[in-house]
Protein backbone atom coordinates (compact mmCIF):
# COMPACT_ATOMS: atom_id res chain seq x y z
CA UNK A 1 0.00 0.00 0.00
CA UNK A 2 2.96 2.74 0.64
CA UNK A 3 4.19 1.63 -2.62
CA UNK A 4 0.56 2.61 -4.19
CA UNK A 5 0.89 5.60 -2.36
CA UNK A 6 4.01 6.41 -3.36
CA UNK A 7 3.18 6.06 -7.08
CA UNK A 8 -0.20 7.91 -7.19
CA UNK A 9 2.04 10.72 -4.88
CA UNK A 10 4.08 10.91 -7.69
CA UNK A 11 1.83 11.05 -10.46
CA UNK A 12 0.09 13.49 -9.09
CA UNK A 13 3.40 15.95 -8.06
CA UNK A 14 4.12 15.34 -12.07
CA UNK A 15 0.86 16.30 -13.60
CA UNK A 16 0.85 19.11 -11.75
CA UNK A 17 4.32 20.15 -12.26
CA UNK A 18 3.24 19.60 -16.21
CA UNK A 19 1.02 22.66 -16.21
CA UNK A 20 1.38 26.11 -17.03
CA UNK A 21 3.92 27.90 -15.38
CA UNK A 22 1.30 30.50 -14.93
CA UNK A 23 -1.79 27.82 -13.38
CA UNK A 24 -2.36 29.89 -9.99
CA UNK A 25 -4.24 27.70 -6.82
CA UNK A 26 -7.46 29.83 -6.79
CA UNK A 27 -8.98 27.77 -3.73
CA UNK A 28 -8.14 25.23 -1.63
CA UNK A 29 -10.13 23.15 0.53
CA UNK A 30 -9.36 21.24 3.40
CA UNK A 31 -11.92 18.28 4.74
CA UNK A 32 -12.19 15.15 6.57
CA UNK A 33 -13.86 12.61 8.71
CA UNK A 34 -13.17 10.76 11.74
CA UNK A 35 -15.23 7.67 12.82
CA UNK A 36 -14.43 5.69 16.42
CA UNK A 37 -16.74 2.30 16.52
CA UNK A 38 -16.91 -0.24 19.43
CA UNK A 39 -17.88 -3.55 17.92
CA UNK A 40 -18.91 -6.48 19.65
CA UNK A 41 -19.63 -10.01 17.28
CA UNK A 42 -20.42 -13.79 18.46
CA UNK A 43 -20.80 -16.48 16.63
CA UNK A 44 -19.97 -16.22 13.23
CA UNK A 45 -18.88 -19.71 12.58
CA UNK A 46 -22.79 -20.18 14.01
CA UNK A 47 -21.58 -22.83 16.24
CA UNK A 48 -22.35 -22.16 19.83
CA UNK A 49 -18.64 -22.79 21.94
CA UNK A 50 -18.53 -24.63 24.81
CA UNK A 51 -18.65 -22.16 27.78
CA UNK A 52 -15.34 -23.57 29.21
CA UNK A 53 -13.68 -23.76 25.79
CA UNK A 54 -12.29 -20.37 26.05
CA UNK A 55 -9.82 -20.60 23.76
CA UNK A 56 -12.43 -21.79 20.73
CA UNK A 57 -15.31 -18.34 21.13
CA UNK A 58 -15.43 -16.67 18.56
CA UNK A 59 -16.64 -13.52 20.55
CA UNK A 60 -14.76 -10.29 19.46
CA UNK A 61 -15.24 -6.97 21.39
CA UNK A 62 -12.63 -4.08 20.13
CA UNK A 63 -12.36 -0.67 19.15
CA UNK A 64 -11.57 0.57 15.42
CA UNK A 65 -11.18 4.07 14.40
CA UNK A 66 -11.59 5.24 10.39
CA UNK A 67 -9.38 8.99 9.98
CA UNK A 68 -9.70 10.84 6.66
CA UNK A 69 -8.02 14.48 5.72
CA UNK A 70 -9.12 15.26 2.05
CA UNK A 71 -7.29 18.26 0.51
CA UNK A 72 -9.02 19.91 -2.85
CA UNK A 73 -6.83 22.19 -4.91
CA UNK A 74 -8.65 24.50 -7.68
CA UNK A 75 -6.48 25.88 -10.34
CA UNK A 76 -6.80 28.20 -13.28
CA UNK A 77 -8.38 26.71 -16.79
CA UNK A 78 -10.65 23.96 -15.13
CA UNK A 79 -7.90 22.40 -13.48
CA UNK A 80 -8.22 20.56 -10.05
CA UNK A 81 -6.12 18.22 -7.57
CA UNK A 82 -7.61 16.09 -4.82
CA UNK A 83 -5.85 14.13 -2.51
CA UNK A 84 -7.45 11.88 0.59
CA UNK A 85 -5.18 10.26 3.35
CA UNK A 86 -6.75 7.49 5.49
CA UNK A 87 -6.10 5.42 8.33
CA UNK A 88 -7.85 2.61 9.63
CA UNK A 89 -7.00 0.57 13.36
CA UNK A 90 -7.67 -1.42 15.72
CA UNK A 91 -6.93 0.32 18.55
CA UNK A 92 -4.05 -0.50 20.60
CA UNK A 93 -2.69 -2.04 17.39
CA UNK A 94 0.38 -0.22 17.15
CA UNK A 95 1.89 -2.31 14.02
CA UNK A 96 3.31 -0.94 10.65
CA UNK A 97 0.02 -1.49 9.23
CA UNK A 98 -2.25 -0.43 11.78
CA UNK A 99 -0.18 3.04 12.08
CA UNK A 100 -0.07 3.24 8.17
CA UNK A 101 -1.16 6.85 6.54
CA UNK A 102 -2.32 5.39 3.08
CA UNK A 103 -3.19 7.40 0.17
CA UNK A 104 -7.19 7.48 -0.44
CA UNK A 105 -7.40 9.41 -3.36
CA UNK A 106 -4.60 11.51 -5.25
CA UNK A 107 -6.52 12.51 -9.06
CA UNK A 108 -6.21 15.24 -11.11
CA UNK A 109 -9.25 16.75 -13.03
CA UNK A 110 -9.60 18.47 -16.08
CA UNK A 111 -12.79 19.80 -17.46
CA UNK A 112 -13.72 21.18 -20.90
CA UNK A 113 -10.99 19.27 -22.44
CA UNK A 114 -10.42 21.93 -25.57
CA UNK A 115 -13.46 23.24 -24.66
CA UNK A 116 -15.32 19.96 -25.49
CA UNK A 117 -18.04 18.72 -22.73
CA UNK A 118 -15.56 16.45 -21.55
CA UNK A 119 -13.86 16.01 -17.87
CA UNK A 120 -11.00 13.62 -17.81
CA UNK A 121 -10.08 12.68 -14.04
CA UNK A 122 -6.85 10.42 -13.81
CA UNK A 123 -5.31 8.43 -10.80
CA UNK A 124 -6.71 7.14 -7.44
CA UNK A 125 -10.77 7.87 -7.64
CA UNK A 126 -13.88 6.22 -6.81
CA UNK A 127 -16.03 5.01 -9.64
CA UNK A 128 -19.88 4.23 -7.83
CA UNK A 129 -22.47 3.05 -10.74
CA UNK A 130 -26.32 3.17 -10.73
CA UNK A 131 -27.39 1.11 -7.20
CA UNK A 132 -23.70 -0.45 -6.59
CA UNK A 133 -25.04 -3.61 -8.00
CA UNK A 134 -21.85 -4.30 -10.22
CA UNK A 135 -18.89 -1.50 -9.22
CA UNK A 136 -18.80 0.24 -6.62
CA UNK A 137 -15.82 -0.64 -4.18
CA UNK A 138 -12.23 -0.83 -5.71
CA UNK A 139 -10.40 -2.13 -2.89
CA UNK A 140 -12.61 -4.90 -2.16
CA UNK A 141 -11.36 -4.93 1.60
CA UNK A 142 -7.86 -5.77 0.35
CA UNK A 143 -5.60 -2.97 0.79
CA UNK A 144 -6.73 -3.37 4.63
CA UNK A 145 -5.57 -7.30 4.91
CA UNK A 146 -4.00 -7.31 8.65
CA UNK A 147 -4.77 -3.60 9.31
CA UNK A 148 -8.26 -4.18 10.93
CA UNK A 149 -10.42 -6.66 12.19
CA UNK A 150 -14.22 -5.72 10.84
CA UNK A 151 -12.37 -5.55 6.94
CA UNK A 152 -15.84 -5.56 6.11
CA UNK A 153 -16.32 -2.15 7.54
CA UNK A 154 -13.33 -0.57 5.72
CA UNK A 155 -13.95 3.06 4.40
CA UNK A 156 -11.20 2.61 1.15
CA UNK A 157 -13.46 2.24 -1.76
CA UNK A 158 -11.17 3.63 -4.85
CA UNK A 159 -9.37 2.69 -7.99
CA UNK A 160 -6.51 3.80 -9.71
CA UNK A 161 -8.72 4.54 -13.21
CA UNK A 162 -8.67 6.89 -16.01
CA UNK A 163 -11.87 7.93 -16.33
CA UNK A 164 -13.72 10.35 -19.62
CA UNK A 165 -17.08 11.82 -18.80
CA UNK A 166 -19.04 13.31 -21.55
CA UNK A 167 -21.63 15.65 -20.34
CA UNK A 168 -24.26 15.43 -23.72
CA UNK A 169 -27.30 16.31 -21.44
CA UNK A 170 -29.72 14.59 -21.09
CA UNK A 171 -27.28 12.28 -21.91
CA UNK A 172 -24.12 11.55 -19.42
CA UNK A 173 -21.53 9.15 -21.10
CA UNK A 174 -18.59 7.38 -18.90
CA UNK A 175 -15.88 6.25 -20.42
CA UNK A 176 -12.62 4.37 -18.27
CA UNK A 177 -10.33 1.64 -17.70
CA UNK A 178 -8.72 0.71 -13.57
CA UNK A 179 -5.51 -1.29 -13.40
CA UNK A 180 -6.52 -3.53 -10.42
CA UNK A 181 -3.68 -5.91 -10.00
CA UNK A 182 0.07 -4.94 -11.29
CA UNK A 183 1.94 -8.34 -12.05
CA UNK A 184 5.42 -6.75 -12.04
CA UNK A 185 7.44 -10.60 -12.01
CA UNK A 186 9.28 -11.04 -15.06
CA UNK A 187 8.09 -12.88 -18.01
CA UNK A 188 4.25 -12.83 -16.27
CA UNK A 189 0.71 -11.59 -17.82
CA UNK A 190 -1.32 -12.01 -14.82
CA UNK A 191 -2.16 -8.42 -14.52
CA UNK A 192 -6.03 -7.73 -13.78
CA UNK A 193 -7.70 -4.49 -15.58
CA UNK A 194 -11.39 -3.55 -15.18
CA UNK A 195 -12.90 -1.80 -18.06
CA UNK A 196 -15.99 0.19 -18.55
CA UNK A 197 -18.70 2.70 -20.46
CA UNK A 198 -21.94 3.68 -18.98
CA UNK A 199 -24.52 5.39 -20.52
CA UNK A 200 -26.60 7.39 -18.16
CA UNK A 201 -30.27 9.54 -19.70
CA UNK A 202 -31.67 11.66 -17.55
CA UNK A 203 -35.87 11.82 -19.07
CA UNK A 204 -38.02 14.81 -18.66
CA UNK A 205 -40.78 13.50 -16.83
CA UNK A 206 -41.15 11.50 -13.46
CA UNK A 207 -37.83 11.83 -12.59
CA UNK A 208 -36.63 8.87 -14.22
CA UNK A 209 -33.26 7.69 -15.11
CA UNK A 210 -32.12 5.27 -17.63
CA UNK A 211 -28.70 3.49 -17.93
CA UNK A 212 -26.61 0.73 -19.84
CA UNK A 213 -23.48 -0.40 -19.03
CA UNK A 214 -20.63 -2.98 -20.13
CA UNK A 215 -17.79 -4.10 -17.35
CA UNK A 216 -15.28 -5.78 -18.33
CA UNK A 217 -12.68 -7.62 -15.78
CA UNK A 218 -9.60 -9.50 -17.35
CA UNK A 219 -7.09 -11.65 -15.49
CA UNK A 220 -4.19 -12.64 -17.39
CA UNK A 221 -1.62 -15.71 -16.90
CA UNK A 222 -2.13 -19.09 -16.30
CA UNK A 223 -5.34 -18.79 -15.02
CA UNK A 224 -6.54 -16.59 -17.08
CA UNK A 225 -10.24 -15.65 -16.61
CA UNK A 226 -12.66 -12.80 -18.00
CA UNK A 227 -15.60 -11.28 -16.91
CA UNK A 228 -18.22 -9.53 -19.21
CA UNK A 229 -20.98 -8.03 -18.34
CA UNK A 230 -23.52 -6.30 -19.48
CA UNK A 231 -27.01 -4.76 -17.86
CA UNK A 232 -29.57 -2.07 -18.05
CA UNK A 233 -30.66 -0.25 -15.09
CA UNK A 234 -33.62 2.43 -14.81
CA UNK A 235 -35.40 4.16 -11.68
CA UNK A 236 -38.68 5.87 -11.66
CA UNK A 237 -40.78 7.84 -9.77
CA UNK A 238 -44.97 7.74 -10.99
CA UNK A 239 -46.25 9.55 -8.33
CA UNK A 240 -44.86 11.62 -5.46
CA UNK A 241 -42.72 9.95 -3.01
CA UNK A 242 -42.79 6.86 -4.59
CA UNK A 243 -39.67 5.51 -6.46
CA UNK A 244 -39.68 2.27 -8.54
CA UNK A 245 -36.22 0.45 -9.38
CA UNK A 246 -34.85 -2.44 -11.79
CA UNK A 247 -31.57 -3.22 -12.88
CA UNK A 248 -30.46 -6.65 -15.25
CA UNK A 249 -27.17 -8.00 -15.85
CA UNK A 250 -25.99 -10.49 -17.51
CA UNK A 251 -22.37 -11.83 -17.44
CA UNK A 252 -20.63 -14.09 -20.03
CA UNK A 253 -16.48 -14.66 -20.81
CA UNK A 254 -14.36 -17.06 -19.61
CA UNK A 255 -14.55 -19.06 -15.94
CA UNK A 256 -11.12 -20.18 -16.83
CA UNK A 257 -8.77 -21.38 -19.62
CA UNK A 258 -11.16 -24.09 -20.77
CA UNK A 259 -15.18 -22.87 -19.43
CA UNK A 260 -17.05 -20.38 -20.18
CA UNK A 261 -19.02 -18.39 -18.09
CA UNK A 262 -22.99 -17.36 -18.02
CA UNK A 263 -24.05 -15.73 -15.24
CA UNK A 264 -27.42 -13.30 -14.56
CA UNK A 265 -28.79 -10.86 -12.15
CA UNK A 266 -31.52 -9.28 -11.39
CA UNK A 267 -32.86 -6.41 -8.81
CA UNK A 268 -36.50 -5.26 -8.27
CA UNK A 269 -36.98 -2.82 -5.52
CA UNK A 270 -39.69 -0.03 -4.46
CA UNK A 271 -39.72 2.66 -2.06
CA UNK A 272 -42.45 5.27 -0.39
CA UNK A 273 -41.53 7.85 1.41
CA UNK A 274 -44.29 9.61 3.74
CA UNK A 275 -42.98 13.25 4.79
CA UNK A 276 -45.65 14.97 5.65
CA UNK A 277 -46.97 12.37 8.27
CA UNK A 278 -45.94 12.15 11.86
CA UNK A 279 -42.88 10.98 12.51
CA UNK A 280 -41.43 11.23 8.67
CA UNK A 281 -42.28 7.21 7.89
CA UNK A 282 -40.93 5.37 4.55
CA UNK A 283 -40.95 2.03 3.51
CA UNK A 284 -39.61 -0.30 0.95
CA UNK A 285 -39.69 -3.66 -0.57
CA UNK A 286 -36.42 -4.76 -2.47
CA UNK A 287 -35.71 -8.56 -4.33
CA UNK A 288 -32.43 -9.44 -5.44
CA UNK A 289 -31.74 -12.56 -7.71
CA UNK A 290 -27.53 -13.12 -8.16
CA UNK A 291 -27.83 -16.83 -9.78
CA UNK A 292 -25.48 -19.75 -8.82
CA UNK A 293 -23.49 -22.90 -9.91
CA UNK A 294 -25.65 -25.70 -10.19
CA UNK A 295 -24.78 -28.72 -8.06
CA UNK A 296 -23.19 -32.24 -9.59
CA UNK A 297 -26.91 -34.80 -10.13
CA UNK A 298 -25.74 -37.11 -7.91
CA UNK A 299 -25.97 -35.15 -5.00
CA UNK A 300 -21.99 -35.93 -4.24
CA UNK A 301 -19.71 -34.75 -6.14
CA UNK A 302 -20.63 -30.89 -4.87
CA UNK A 303 -20.71 -28.47 -7.91
CA UNK A 304 -20.16 -29.19 -11.35
CA UNK A 305 -16.89 -28.59 -12.75
CA UNK A 306 -17.58 -29.19 -16.34
CA UNK A 307 -19.62 -27.03 -18.99
CA UNK A 308 -20.33 -23.91 -18.75
CA UNK A 309 -19.92 -22.20 -15.02
CA UNK A 310 -23.77 -20.18 -14.07
CA UNK A 311 -22.21 -18.69 -10.59
CA UNK A 312 -22.23 -14.49 -10.34
CA UNK A 313 -19.55 -12.75 -10.14
CA UNK A 314 -19.59 -10.23 -8.06
CA UNK A 315 -16.95 -8.12 -9.30
CA UNK A 316 -16.72 -4.57 -7.38
CA UNK A 317 -20.43 -4.00 -6.07
CA UNK A 318 -20.90 -1.89 -2.90
CA UNK A 319 -23.51 -3.33 -1.84
CA UNK A 320 -24.21 -4.56 2.16
CA UNK A 321 -27.31 -6.98 2.32
CA UNK A 322 -27.79 -7.58 5.59
CA UNK A 323 -24.54 -6.96 7.99
CA UNK A 324 -23.98 -10.15 9.25
CA UNK A 325 -24.71 -12.22 6.24
CA UNK A 326 -22.25 -9.83 3.61
CA UNK A 327 -19.84 -10.50 6.60
CA UNK A 328 -19.98 -14.39 6.28
CA UNK A 329 -20.03 -14.18 2.33
CA UNK A 330 -23.11 -15.73 1.64
CA UNK A 331 -24.78 -13.00 -0.16
CA UNK A 332 -22.38 -11.96 -3.19
CA UNK A 333 -23.71 -15.34 -5.30
CA UNK A 334 -25.84 -18.16 -5.63
CA UNK A 335 -28.76 -15.94 -3.61
CA UNK A 336 -32.55 -14.62 -3.87
CA UNK A 337 -32.45 -11.91 -1.32
CA UNK A 338 -36.04 -10.38 -0.09
CA UNK A 339 -35.17 -7.02 1.85
CA UNK A 340 -38.73 -5.60 3.89
CA UNK A 341 -37.59 -2.33 5.28
CA UNK A 342 -38.88 0.28 7.38
CA UNK A 343 -37.68 4.31 8.95
CA UNK A 344 -39.06 6.70 11.10
CA UNK A 345 -37.85 9.74 12.71
CA UNK A 346 -38.97 9.90 16.23
CA UNK A 347 -37.68 13.30 16.80
CA UNK A 348 -35.78 15.59 14.66
CA UNK A 349 -32.34 14.40 15.54
CA UNK A 350 -33.54 10.99 15.84
CA UNK A 351 -33.81 8.25 12.74
CA UNK A 352 -34.59 4.33 13.43
CA UNK A 353 -34.73 2.32 10.81
CA UNK A 354 -35.11 -1.62 10.21
CA UNK A 355 -34.02 -4.10 7.71
CA UNK A 356 -35.54 -7.36 7.32
CA UNK A 357 -33.86 -10.00 4.99
CA UNK A 358 -34.27 -13.41 3.88
CA UNK A 359 -31.82 -15.69 2.11
CA UNK A 360 -32.33 -18.63 -0.05
CA UNK A 361 -29.52 -20.33 -2.11
CA UNK A 362 -30.83 -20.06 -6.07
CA UNK A 363 -29.13 -23.99 -6.03
CA UNK A 364 -29.34 -26.07 -3.47
CA UNK A 365 -26.37 -26.31 -1.66
CA UNK A 366 -24.77 -30.14 -1.37
CA UNK A 367 -24.35 -31.89 2.07
CA UNK A 368 -20.94 -31.04 2.98
CA UNK A 369 -18.38 -28.67 5.19
CA UNK A 370 -17.70 -26.07 3.70
CA UNK A 371 -15.21 -23.25 3.49
CA UNK A 372 -15.74 -19.58 3.29
CA UNK A 373 -14.18 -16.40 2.75
CA UNK A 374 -16.71 -13.46 4.29
CA UNK A 375 -16.48 -10.08 3.11
CA UNK A 376 -14.27 -9.78 6.25
CA UNK A 377 -11.50 -11.66 4.81
CA UNK A 378 -12.13 -14.40 7.78
CA UNK A 379 -12.47 -18.08 6.42
CA UNK A 380 -14.91 -20.39 8.13
CA UNK A 381 -15.76 -24.02 7.93
CA UNK A 382 -19.97 -24.49 8.05
CA UNK A 383 -21.53 -27.47 7.91
CA UNK A 384 -24.44 -27.64 5.20
CA UNK A 385 -27.09 -29.14 3.92
CA UNK A 386 -28.60 -30.48 0.66
CA UNK A 387 -31.18 -27.35 1.43
CA UNK A 388 -32.08 -23.41 -0.01
CA UNK A 389 -33.50 -22.08 3.22
CA UNK A 390 -30.32 -19.80 4.43
CA UNK A 391 -32.01 -18.14 7.21
CA UNK A 392 -33.40 -14.51 8.16
CA UNK A 393 -31.70 -11.42 9.46
CA UNK A 394 -32.57 -8.51 11.44
CA UNK A 395 -30.61 -5.28 11.30
CA UNK A 396 -31.83 -2.24 13.56
CA UNK A 397 -30.02 0.88 13.08
CA UNK A 398 -30.53 4.06 15.33
CA UNK A 399 -28.89 7.95 14.64
CA UNK A 400 -28.60 10.59 16.32
CA UNK A 401 -27.47 14.14 14.88
CA UNK A 402 -26.04 15.48 18.00
CA UNK A 403 -25.22 18.52 16.45
CA UNK A 404 -24.50 19.38 12.54
CA UNK A 405 -20.83 17.82 12.40
CA UNK A 406 -21.66 15.33 15.07
CA UNK A 407 -23.22 11.74 14.61
CA UNK A 408 -24.28 8.69 16.97
CA UNK A 409 -24.58 5.85 15.64
CA UNK A 410 -25.84 1.79 17.27
CA UNK A 411 -26.35 -1.28 14.82
CA UNK A 412 -28.00 -4.16 16.21
CA UNK A 413 -27.63 -7.38 14.11
CA UNK A 414 -29.32 -10.76 14.19
CA UNK A 415 -28.73 -13.60 11.71
CA UNK A 416 -30.73 -16.24 12.15
CA UNK A 417 -29.44 -19.59 10.13
CA UNK A 418 -31.82 -21.60 7.96
CA UNK A 419 -32.35 -25.04 7.05
CA UNK A 420 -29.54 -25.00 4.59
CA UNK A 421 -27.25 -25.39 7.80
CA UNK A 422 -26.71 -29.00 9.69
CA UNK A 423 -27.95 -29.03 13.32
CA UNK A 424 -24.88 -28.91 14.70
CA UNK A 425 -23.93 -25.55 12.74
CA UNK A 426 -26.89 -23.36 13.07
CA UNK A 427 -26.48 -20.77 16.34
CA UNK A 428 -27.82 -17.34 15.75
CA UNK A 429 -24.84 -14.89 14.81
CA UNK A 430 -25.23 -11.54 16.70
CA UNK A 431 -23.64 -7.83 16.06
CA UNK A 432 -23.28 -4.86 17.85
CA UNK A 433 -21.93 -1.97 16.94
CA UNK A 434 -22.11 1.75 18.47
CA UNK A 435 -20.00 4.79 16.54
CA UNK A 436 -19.64 8.26 17.04
CA UNK A 437 -18.62 10.25 13.70
CA UNK A 438 -17.56 13.85 13.19
CA UNK A 439 -17.47 15.49 9.57
CA UNK A 440 -15.42 19.21 9.24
Amino acid sequence: MRKIGMFCTAALLVGLLSLPANAEVQNVKVSGDITVRGIYRTNYDLTKENLDATTAKDDKSFYMSTVRVRLDADLTDNVAATIRFINERDWDADTASSDDIDLDLAYITLKEVNYWPVTLTLGRQELRYGNLLIIGDGDVNSNVVGGITAKDLSSRKAFDAIKAVFDLSPLTLDIFTAKIDEDTSAGTTSDTDLYGINARYQFAEYDAVGEAYYFCKKTGGTDHSRVDTVGVRTNITPIENLTLNAEYAHQFGEYDGSRNRSANAVQLGVDYDMPDYQYSPSIGLWYTYLSGQQTDPNGTLGYKNTGTYEGWDAMYGDQVPGEIMYALGFAATNVHIINAKASAKPTDKLTASLNYYHFNAAEKYYAANWIATGADFTSRTYALENDSDLGDEFDLKLTYDYTEDVQFGLLVAYFIPGTAFADSNDDTAKEVIGSVSVVF
